[in-house]
């Protein structure tokens, strides 16, 4: 009996015992998982501090040092990959050494030639030891010499004379008049030449001058040119230029593969209001390897129905970043951008140490696209001259680029159920997670891009430009300066000398009829028709 009851008693105590080792267990663990999410938010909050710094004290270049990329490549063994990173097969071809001279055999090609012969004349041919004349025998060297010939301008008073047939008014009694032709320019009864509006538009939109500083630059010159006149120049110049935008969107429209971007601007007196409000300035643009076309849109909002407005039953390809404004353009097939990928990545490893690299999950995402674009590289170095050149690629992604990018996605969704969403590295993951199915629309097409970075680069003449003239005053006056950036910049995608191009234009618009589509389609940027003075040559 006393046996029993001892045995019941330990039984009671043991069962204590293991409940309070239980419970203390149980402590244990949601103290281990507090410590744990306390390392995640210190994590994070050291994140957005490190972000912070790097934004006000650091560089914008998302380059990495050479030194850490064996870490990245060190990172793959802990991604668990199902297929092996793309070994390329090794091929050969020759290519021209670059020079990193850069004078006297910089591209001269696009300049004025005046050829200058220094000959002996006069007494100077007489030989001075028999003093017979000289023959000549041959050119002894040549000398090349890049003159500047500093701009003015002059004025030009065109006096225009009538004529009239005395023997018809003896006859008849009526003066047959006849009128000398007066030249025309852009803008009738204004004084301002083609060439001077060119000239004012290439300031403004090519070198970022904005017009108050032409004012100056024009008084240095001798003429008063007020900042009134010029704006009203540029307005008009929008005008007259319009019928080239709308044949260039046209143009667009019917290309299989956009891109498409966006960026902020002030605007004052907007609607005859002082707005604080962010506009936008969008931007759309063919591939630029082949008959580029580069538009602006100015509108006052963000909002999805302005790409939808712009590109309306659009049936190709439209690649951008994540914005989701752009599904509204319902009918394309969406490609999203690797370098916005890339980028989150980039910003959890652009910090760390060589030792805290090692143990980073985020290397690991940055890793997956280094290798993308690792790929794409020696496929554009490969085969870029081949006139097949995106049938191969198409053909070369699918065999490699293809695994890469599931395995991608394989990593994503192993890490991203451990990760804090708050974290740098849980956005990384959520941003890759919904745009990688986009990114592998890739594979649809050989001629698509793995990146929207043309569209980046073909804003940032806006951007500088933006910094120049801090706002526009109008609505008009933003829509205005997007349709001639637009055709600055196709102009200058297609190669050829702006100014003259506008010249061109302006001379051209006086004479043909806009509503015809074929003459509008000679005076594109691309077209054959284009004088060759007006093309940029190639270096030599």
């Amino acid at each position: 009996m006393d046996h029993e009851i001892l045995t019941n008693e330990l039984d009671e105590k043991t069962k204590s015992l293991i409940e309070k080792v239980e419970k203390m267990e149980n402590e244990i663990n949601e103290k281990d998982e507090e410590i744990r999410k306390l390392k995640n938010e210190l994590e994070f909050l050291k994140g957005v501090i490190s972000g912070k710094n790097r934004k006000i004290f650091g560089v914008s270049s998302e380059q990495v040092d050479a030194n850490q990329l064996s870490l990245f490549n060190e990172a793959e063994k802990f991604s668990d990959s199902k297929v092996e990173e793309p070994t390329l097969e090794e091929i050969t071809y020759k290519r021209a050494k670059k020079s990193n001279y850069t004078g006297k055999k910089d591209n001269l090609a696009n300049l004025e030639r005046v050829v200058i012969e220094h000959k002996l004349e006069g007494d100077d041919l007489n030989c001075k030891e028999c003093g017979e004349e000289l023959v000549e025998i041959g050119v002894k060297s040549k000398k090349e010499i890049i003159r500047y010939v500093p701009a003015k301008l002059i004025v030009e008073e065109h006096v225009i004379y009538s004529y009239a047939c005395k023997s018809c008014e003896k006859e008849t009694g009526e003066s047959n008049i006849i009128s000398a032709e007066a030249p025309q320019t852009i803008f009738y009864n204004s004084m301002a030449s083609n060439e001077l509006v060119a000239h004012t538009l290439v300031l403004k939109y090519q070198h970022a001058m904005p017009l108050y500083r032409q004012e100056t630059y024009f008084d240095m010159m001798g003429a008063t040119l007020s900042r009134q006149t010029l704006c009203n120049w540029t307005m008009s110049a929008a005008e007259a230029l319009e019928p080239i935008y709308k044949h260039m969107k046209k143009e667009l429209l019917n290309r299989k593969y956009i891109n498409a971007d966006e960026t902020t601007l002030k605007v004052i007196n907007d609607n005859g209001k002082d707005s604080k409000s962010k506009k936008y300035m969008w931007l759309y643009m063919s591939n630029i390897n082949s008959k580029p076309v580069i538009l602006y849109d100015y509108q006052s909002t963000r909002s999805s129905s302005c790409p939808k407005n712009f590109l309306g039953d659009f049936k190709g390809f439209l690649q951008t970043d994540g914005y989701n404004g752009y599904n509204s353009v319902s009918n394309a097939t969406r490609v999203y951008c690797l370098a916005h990928i890339r980028r989150y990545f980039h910003n959890i490893i652009v910090g760390l140490n060589e030792e805290a690299l090692k143990s980073s999950r985020g290397v690991i995402g940055f890793n997956y696209c280094e290798q993308i674009y690792k790929l794409e590289k020696e496929l554009r170095e490969a085969y870029s001259s081949d006139e097949n050149y995106y049938d191969i690629r198409f053909k070369v992604r699918a065999e490699k680029l293809a695994p890469l990018i599931d395995n991608f996605i394989d990593y994503v969704e192993r890490e991203i159920k451990y990760a804090l969403p708050r974290s740098p590295l849980g956005k990384a993951l959520d941003y890759a997670k919904k745009h990688l199915p986009g990114l592998k629309n890739v594979l649809l097409d050989g001629s698509l891009e793995v990146d929207n970075n043309a569209a980046e680069r073909a804003i940032k003449p806006f951007v500088i430009g933006r910094k120049n003239f801090l706002f526009a005053n109008t609505a008009k006056g933003a829509a205005s300066s997007a349709n001639i950036y637009s055709i600055v910049e196709t102009a200058k995608a297609n190669k050829l000398v702006v100014e003259r191009y506008l010249v061109h234009l302006f001379n051209n618009l006086l004479k043909i009829d806009i509503s015809n589509s074929e003459s509008l389609e000679d005076l594109m940027p691309w077209s054959n028709k284009i004088p060759e003075n007006m093309k940029i040559k190639d270096r030599k």
